[in-house]
């Protein structure tokens, strides 16, 4: 890891960077740049405006993540969550209007449905755990929120599984693999501390 003042930089976020762009003959990478980074911005604009504090940012091969000096509540994290896909479904909106404006579109769409999902790691299921805790209480929150991730994971998963093996393209299959993954680490963590307190 490097650390650059509150940024903290893993070498694979760098290995992942070269290697797309490298393989990114259409410009796709920097327009896909300016979209994560207009998302992780609406993140830190709404931390910004409830008063949050961020006390570091760390980039990896799968994303960035906030760390806040002192944890919000339910709805402010909800909120939170989800001004990242809204600022990339009002970008989609915006650009959709001009005809250059169609990819950069596309792209913001595409990254504001995917973290829309109702997975624990993504801000749909961050947004999706912190309004059941609010209306039903932390407990059914959290196994509500375990059998849909299960479900979206493994639907994914065998969605990959299909498309690599019928098309070639392995893309869904190591995203849903990255879900699985994330999804099996939140539920061994719940399951560490339900036991060992």
């Amino acid at each position: 890891m490097m650390r650059f003042g509150r940024v903290e930089i893993s070498g694979g976020f760098f290995l992942l960077a070269a290697w797309l762009n490298y393989l990114d003959p259409a410009f796709l990478v920097p327009m896909a740049a300016v979209a994560c980074t207009a998302h992780e911005l609406g993140h830190f604009v709404a931390i910004y405006l409830l008063n949050g504090d961020v006390k570091l940012i760390r980039l990896t091969v799968v994303g960035a993540e906030m760390v806040l000096e002192h944890p919000f509540g339910y709805w402010q994290e909800g909120l939170c969550a989800l001004a990242g896909p809204g600022v990339n479904l009002l970008l989609a909106f915006l650009c959709c209007e001009f005809e250059r404006g169609l990819v950069f579109a596309g792209l913001n769409l595409a990254l504001a449905l995917f973290n829309l999902l109702p997975i624990g790691r993504l801000d749909g299921g961050r947004a999706l755990y912190c309004t059941l805790a609010l209306l039903t209480g932390q407990g059914l929150a959290a196994r509500v929120c375990i059998w849909l991730n299960r479900l979206c994971s493994g639907s994914a998963l065998a969605a990959g599984f299909l498309l690599a093996a019928e098309r070639g393209n392995i893309t869904l299959l190591l995203t849903a693999l990255w879900l699985v993954s994330a999804q099996l680490q939140c539920e061994f963590t719940l399951w560490k501390d339900k036991f060992y307190v």
